[in-house]
Protein backbone atom coordinates (compact mmCIF):
# COMPACT_ATOMS: atom_id res chain seq x y z
CA UNK A 1 0.00 0.00 0.00
CA UNK A 2 2.88 2.36 0.81
CA UNK A 3 4.30 1.60 -2.65
CA UNK A 4 1.04 2.82 -4.13
CA UNK A 5 1.59 6.21 -2.50
CA UNK A 6 5.07 6.46 -4.01
CA UNK A 7 3.76 5.43 -7.42
CA UNK A 8 1.02 8.06 -7.40
CA UNK A 9 3.39 10.75 -6.10
CA UNK A 10 5.92 9.87 -8.81
CA UNK A 11 3.17 10.21 -11.41
CA UNK A 12 2.24 13.66 -10.06
CA UNK A 13 5.88 14.81 -10.24
CA UNK A 14 6.16 13.59 -13.84
CA UNK A 15 2.97 15.44 -14.77
CA UNK A 16 4.24 18.65 -13.13
CA UNK A 17 7.45 18.59 -15.16
CA UNK A 18 5.52 17.79 -18.33
CA UNK A 19 3.14 20.70 -17.67
CA UNK A 20 6.13 23.04 -17.26
CA UNK A 21 7.40 22.06 -20.71
CA UNK A 22 3.94 22.51 -22.25
CA UNK A 23 3.51 25.92 -20.60
CA UNK A 24 6.87 27.01 -22.01
CA UNK A 25 5.81 25.85 -25.47
CA UNK A 26 2.61 27.88 -25.25
CA UNK A 27 4.53 30.95 -24.08
CA UNK A 28 6.81 30.69 -27.14
CA UNK A 29 4.12 29.88 -29.72
CA UNK A 30 4.77 33.24 -31.41
CA UNK A 31 8.57 33.22 -30.99
CA UNK A 32 10.26 32.98 -34.44
CA UNK A 33 12.45 29.91 -34.79
CA UNK A 34 11.35 28.34 -31.51
CA UNK A 35 11.43 24.53 -31.44
CA UNK A 36 8.75 22.81 -29.41
CA UNK A 37 10.02 21.02 -26.29
CA UNK A 38 8.97 17.37 -26.34
CA UNK A 39 8.87 15.70 -22.88
CA UNK A 40 9.70 11.98 -22.85
CA UNK A 41 8.33 9.68 -20.14
CA UNK A 42 9.24 6.10 -19.38
CA UNK A 43 7.40 3.49 -17.35
CA UNK A 44 8.82 1.85 -14.24
CA UNK A 45 10.18 -1.20 -16.05
CA UNK A 46 12.25 0.78 -18.59
CA UNK A 47 13.62 3.14 -15.92
CA UNK A 48 14.48 0.24 -13.61
CA UNK A 49 16.21 -1.67 -16.42
CA UNK A 50 18.36 1.35 -17.26
CA UNK A 51 19.28 1.94 -13.61
CA UNK A 52 20.28 -1.69 -13.10
CA UNK A 53 22.65 -1.73 -16.08
CA UNK A 54 25.05 0.27 -13.91
CA UNK A 55 24.20 -0.55 -10.27
CA UNK A 56 27.16 1.51 -9.05
CA UNK A 57 25.44 4.64 -10.42
CA UNK A 58 22.20 3.91 -8.59
CA UNK A 59 21.09 6.85 -6.46
CA UNK A 60 18.25 6.89 -3.96
CA UNK A 61 17.07 10.35 -4.97
CA UNK A 62 16.60 9.35 -8.61
CA UNK A 63 15.53 5.74 -8.10
CA UNK A 64 12.37 4.62 -9.89
CA UNK A 65 9.42 4.41 -7.53
CA UNK A 66 6.95 2.73 -9.85
CA UNK A 67 4.59 4.43 -12.27
CA UNK A 68 6.15 6.82 -14.78
CA UNK A 69 9.15 9.13 -14.76
CA UNK A 70 9.95 12.14 -16.98
CA UNK A 71 13.45 11.27 -18.17
CA UNK A 72 14.25 14.18 -20.46
CA UNK A 73 12.94 16.89 -22.78
CA UNK A 74 14.02 17.09 -26.40
CA UNK A 75 13.47 19.79 -29.03
CA UNK A 76 11.08 18.84 -31.81
CA UNK A 77 12.94 19.70 -35.01
CA UNK A 78 9.98 19.84 -37.35
CA UNK A 79 10.27 22.98 -39.49
CA UNK A 80 7.98 25.89 -38.73
CA UNK A 81 5.96 27.75 -41.34
CA UNK A 82 7.99 30.19 -43.44
CA UNK A 83 6.36 33.60 -43.37
CA UNK A 84 7.00 36.24 -46.02
CA UNK A 85 8.01 39.50 -44.36
CA UNK A 86 9.54 41.55 -47.17
CA UNK A 87 12.31 42.51 -44.73
CA UNK A 88 15.80 41.85 -46.09
CA UNK A 89 17.08 41.39 -42.53
CA UNK A 90 14.83 38.35 -42.07
CA UNK A 91 16.48 35.07 -43.07
CA UNK A 92 14.93 31.60 -43.03
CA UNK A 93 16.75 28.28 -43.08
CA UNK A 94 15.54 25.47 -45.29
CA UNK A 95 17.14 22.22 -44.20
CA UNK A 96 18.56 20.85 -40.93
CA UNK A 97 21.07 23.63 -40.23
CA UNK A 98 21.35 26.28 -37.50
CA UNK A 99 22.77 29.77 -37.26
CA UNK A 100 25.68 30.18 -34.83
CA UNK A 101 25.64 33.20 -32.51
CA UNK A 102 28.11 34.42 -29.89
CA UNK A 103 26.71 34.89 -26.38
CA UNK A 104 28.43 35.67 -23.07
CA UNK A 105 28.06 31.95 -22.24
CA UNK A 106 29.67 30.82 -25.52
CA UNK A 107 28.39 29.66 -28.90
CA UNK A 108 24.68 29.03 -29.16
CA UNK A 109 22.46 27.88 -32.03
CA UNK A 110 19.19 29.18 -33.39
CA UNK A 111 16.76 28.89 -36.28
CA UNK A 112 15.43 32.40 -35.66
CA UNK A 113 16.54 34.64 -38.50
CA UNK A 114 15.09 37.97 -37.36
CA UNK A 115 18.35 39.91 -37.48
CA UNK A 116 19.41 43.51 -37.13
CA UNK A 117 22.54 45.63 -37.32
CA UNK A 118 24.09 46.34 -33.91
CA UNK A 119 25.79 49.65 -32.98
CA UNK A 120 29.14 48.22 -34.14
CA UNK A 121 27.75 47.54 -37.61
CA UNK A 122 27.65 43.75 -37.16
CA UNK A 123 24.82 41.38 -38.02
CA UNK A 124 23.15 40.42 -34.72
CA UNK A 125 20.06 38.86 -33.21
CA UNK A 126 17.32 40.93 -31.61
CA UNK A 127 18.99 40.24 -28.24
CA UNK A 128 22.26 41.71 -29.48
CA UNK A 129 24.17 38.44 -29.98
CA UNK A 130 26.51 38.65 -32.95
CA UNK A 131 25.98 36.21 -35.82
CA UNK A 132 29.10 34.26 -36.78
CA UNK A 133 30.61 34.25 -40.25
CA UNK A 134 32.03 31.09 -41.86
CA UNK A 135 35.40 32.06 -40.35
CA UNK A 136 33.89 32.27 -36.86
CA UNK A 137 34.13 36.07 -36.69
CA UNK A 138 31.30 38.65 -36.52
CA UNK A 139 29.89 39.82 -39.84
CA UNK A 140 30.55 43.51 -40.55
CA UNK A 141 27.55 44.77 -42.53
CA UNK A 142 27.40 48.53 -42.00
CA UNK A 143 24.44 50.41 -43.41
CA UNK A 144 24.60 49.51 -47.10
CA UNK A 145 22.21 47.50 -49.26
CA UNK A 146 22.16 43.97 -47.82
CA UNK A 147 21.71 40.80 -49.86
CA UNK A 148 22.18 37.13 -48.98
CA UNK A 149 22.56 34.17 -51.32
CA UNK A 150 21.23 30.66 -50.73
CA UNK A 151 24.65 29.54 -49.49
CA UNK A 152 24.80 32.39 -46.95
CA UNK A 153 27.11 34.62 -48.99
CA UNK A 154 26.52 38.27 -48.12
CA UNK A 155 26.96 41.25 -50.41
CA UNK A 156 26.69 44.84 -49.22
CA UNK A 157 26.25 47.43 -52.00
CA UNK A 158 27.32 44.71 -54.42
CA UNK A 159 30.58 43.98 -52.59
CA UNK A 160 31.30 40.64 -50.83
CA UNK A 161 31.04 40.94 -47.05
CA UNK A 162 31.51 37.34 -45.89
CA UNK A 163 29.29 34.30 -45.48
CA UNK A 164 26.89 33.41 -42.68
CA UNK A 165 27.93 30.32 -40.77
CA UNK A 166 25.45 27.44 -40.78
CA UNK A 167 26.10 24.15 -38.97
CA UNK A 168 24.40 20.78 -38.75
CA UNK A 169 24.46 18.10 -36.06
CA UNK A 170 24.50 14.32 -36.29
CA UNK A 171 22.14 14.22 -33.27
CA UNK A 172 20.28 17.55 -33.28
CA UNK A 173 17.53 16.16 -31.02
CA UNK A 174 20.09 16.19 -28.19
CA UNK A 175 20.38 19.98 -28.29
CA UNK A 176 18.96 21.68 -25.21
CA UNK A 177 16.81 24.79 -24.93
CA UNK A 178 18.39 27.78 -23.31
CA UNK A 179 15.75 30.48 -23.14
CA UNK A 180 13.53 31.58 -26.01
CA UNK A 181 14.85 30.36 -29.36
CA UNK A 182 18.46 29.58 -28.39
CA UNK A 183 19.82 26.04 -28.18
CA UNK A 184 23.05 24.79 -26.67
CA UNK A 185 25.04 21.64 -27.30
CA UNK A 186 26.86 19.41 -24.84
CA UNK A 187 30.50 18.66 -25.50
CA UNK A 188 29.60 15.25 -26.90
CA UNK A 189 27.02 16.69 -29.32
CA UNK A 190 29.43 19.52 -30.23
CA UNK A 191 32.01 17.00 -31.40
CA UNK A 192 29.55 15.75 -34.03
CA UNK A 193 28.93 19.21 -35.47
CA UNK A 194 29.75 19.91 -39.11
CA UNK A 195 29.49 22.86 -41.45
CA UNK A 196 26.16 22.86 -43.23
CA UNK A 197 25.88 20.88 -46.46
CA UNK A 198 22.11 20.45 -46.90
CA UNK A 199 20.78 23.83 -45.76
CA UNK A 200 20.03 26.93 -47.78
CA UNK A 201 19.01 30.45 -46.86
CA UNK A 202 15.95 32.35 -48.02
CA UNK A 203 15.99 36.14 -47.63
CA UNK A 204 12.87 38.10 -46.78
CA UNK A 205 11.20 35.20 -44.97
CA UNK A 206 11.06 34.11 -41.34
CA UNK A 207 10.63 30.63 -39.88
CA UNK A 208 7.93 30.72 -37.23
CA UNK A 209 7.57 28.55 -34.13
CA UNK A 210 6.58 24.91 -34.76
CA UNK A 211 4.26 24.90 -31.72
CA UNK A 212 0.66 23.85 -32.37
CA UNK A 213 -1.51 25.59 -29.78
CA UNK A 214 -4.44 23.11 -30.05
CA UNK A 215 -2.02 20.22 -29.51
CA UNK A 216 -0.40 21.90 -26.50
CA UNK A 217 -3.73 22.84 -24.93
CA UNK A 218 -4.95 19.27 -25.38
CA UNK A 219 -1.77 17.96 -23.75
CA UNK A 220 -2.21 20.34 -20.84
CA UNK A 221 -5.80 19.20 -20.25
CA UNK A 222 -4.73 15.55 -20.30
CA UNK A 223 -2.00 16.40 -17.81
CA UNK A 224 -4.52 18.01 -15.47
CA UNK A 225 -6.72 14.92 -15.62
CA UNK A 226 -3.74 12.64 -14.89
CA UNK A 227 -2.71 14.83 -11.96
CA UNK A 228 -6.22 14.74 -10.51
CA UNK A 229 -6.37 10.95 -10.93
CA UNK A 230 -3.12 10.53 -8.97
CA UNK A 231 -4.46 12.86 -6.28
CA UNK A 232 -7.53 10.68 -5.90
CA UNK A 233 -5.33 7.57 -5.61
CA UNK A 234 -3.34 9.18 -2.79
CA UNK A 235 -6.52 10.26 -1.02
CA UNK A 236 -8.04 6.78 -1.29
CA UNK A 237 -4.89 5.05 -0.01
CA UNK A 238 -4.59 7.55 2.84
CA UNK A 239 -8.19 6.96 3.90
CA UNK A 240 -7.77 3.17 3.69
CA UNK A 241 -4.60 3.28 5.80
CA UNK A 242 -6.41 5.45 8.34
CA UNK A 243 -9.21 2.90 8.67
CA UNK A 244 -6.70 0.06 9.04
CA UNK A 245 -4.86 1.90 11.80
CA UNK A 246 -8.12 2.68 13.62
CA UNK A 247 -9.79 -0.70 13.24
CA UNK A 248 -7.26 -3.51 12.83
CA UNK A 249 -6.34 -5.01 16.19
CA UNK A 250 -9.15 -3.34 18.08
CA UNK A 251 -10.92 -5.60 20.60
CA UNK A 252 -14.32 -6.81 19.47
Amino acid sequence: MIQGLYTAAGGMLAVEKRQEAIANNIANAATPGYKRAQPVQLGFYQVFQTAMRRPAWHRADTAPSGGVKLVDTYPSLQSGILQDTGNDMNLALQGPGFFVVDTPAGERYTRAGSFTIDPDGHLATGDGFKVQSASGQPLAIGSGSFNVGEDGTITVDGEPAGRIRMVEFAQPYRLQHEGGNLLRASQEVEQQRAESADTRLVQGRLEMSNVSLPQEMGGMMLGLRAYEANQRVITTIDETMGRLIDQVGMPT
